[in-house]
């Protein structure tokens, strides 16, 4: 215990020197605008080239030659995003449980869940754009892109039941939204299991980061 004590305070003080507010901020505001930037253009140029749309392609196919001679635009997407995810991931757990110190074991249970789930999914998501499509070994892409879509739709539900279950400056529908929306689209992609459901799940995940960033980072009056 008291290892586990020490090991908390020195995480506590990593996070107040390193995972500052402004800098976090800033982050996700890159982190949203180059990613919805590379994946727009991305889209884009496939559309142009070889009548790429959402209905008939997967997301995956962005980064594969066969379909866009920009394949290296989601890569860089996959990675960018990946990577500033992470501190974003670490910042959440210090939000939501400042003081792991002094509060209940369930409350630190549901945030260091939603820390390994959205970690996995950060890590997982480079993964996305280093293994391509066009450099999927031993299946790599396909095994990085499942672990991607499940740790972020899990972190999101853990998040979301957090925000539901206690007070915190985040709206609760946006805790409903976390719990129960991105894993939804999640169901109904691995029951329908076509291109556009693919889709759909990408922009459920983007409407529950994009407004959680803001009403992180909100500042009330």
């Amino acid at each position: 215990m008291k290892i586990r004590k020490l090991i908390n305070n020195a995480r506590a003080k990593v996070s107040e020197r390193v995972l500052q507010e402004s800098v976090i901020k800033k982050l996700m505001y890159l982190l949203v605008g180059l990613y919805l930037l590379l994946l727009i253009i991305g889209h884009i140029i496939a559309s142009l080239a070889t009548d790429y749309t959402i209905w008939d392609n997967w997301i995956s196919d962005l980064g594969g030659s066969k379909y866009t001679p920009a394949p290296y635009l989601y890569d860089l997407a996959c990675i960018i995003a990946g990577i500033l995810t992470i501190p974003f991931t670490f910042y959440m757990e210090h939000f939501l449980s400042p003081d792991i110190n002094k509060t209940t074991r369930m409350r630190i249970r549901i945030v260091e869940s939603a820390f390994i789930f959205g970690f996995l999914g950060a890590i997982s998501y480079i993964g996305v754009g280093i293994f391509s499509e066009d450099r999927n070994y031993y299946g790599l892409h396909g095994l990085f892109s499942e672990l991607a879509f499940g740790g972020f739709t899990v972190n999101a539900m853990f998040t979301g039941w957090f925000i539901m279950l206690y007070k915190t400056k985040i709206p609760k529908i946006l805790g409903i939204y976390g719990a129960f929306g991105p894993l939804t689209f999640l169901i109904l992609f691995v029951i329908i299991g076509n291109p556009l459901f693919e889709w759909l799940l990408l922009f459920g995940i983007l409407l529950w980061i994009i407004p959680l960033s803001i009403s992180v980072f909100h500042k009330r009056s």
